[in-house]
Formats: C-alpha cells, structure tokens, sequence
C-alpha cells in the first residue's frame, strides 16, 4: 500500500491535538435574510463618504445580486391596465 493511503490512526507522541471549533454569529446576524443587504448598504454608505467611484459600483452591483438571488413573484404584482390583466379575464 502507498504510504499516503494508509489509514492515519497512529497517535502522535507527546503532541496534544485540538480542533478549533467553528466562529459564532453574532445573536443579531445568526439566520436573518436581510443581513447581507444591510452589510451591502453599509459598504455603499462607506463608499460613497470615501468618493470611491469603483467601491460605490461593486456596493450597488453586490446589492443587486443579492436582491435578485431572493425569491420574488411577478405574478402578483399584475398592473389591472396590462395586458396581463385583460388576458386573464
């Protein structure tokens, strides 16, 4: 057997061995969907103080993926006047 494929169950002398557990949320940030946009609008805000012509573009680019990445229905939103409306009735 190839020595990188041997089962590496042999403990290491002398040498104590911690795994680092992973970084807690925040309480404010743990699960809230609208977390990322705020962080988005903070980094436009910043920018825009800063003059920061390429910051204030990828701030709006970086908003306008996430607001397209959540879920949205056109279909509710139907103008009674469309064409949409009248072709429903």
């Amino acid at each position: 057997m190839l020595p990188f494929l041997k089962p590496k169950d042999r403990s290491v002398a002398g040498l104590i061995i911690k795994t680092r557990t992973p970084d807690e949320k925040p309480e404010d940030q743990q699960d809230d969907p609208s977390a990322a946009i705020h962080e988005c609008s903070q980094a436009l805000i910043k920018a825009v103080h800063a003059q920061d012509v390429k910051a204030v573009s990828a701030a709006l680019k970086d908003a306008f993926d996430i607001l397209d990445s959540m879920p949205h229905d056109e279909a509710e939103h139907v103008e009674p006047h469309s064409y949409l409306a009248q072709k429903e009735d």
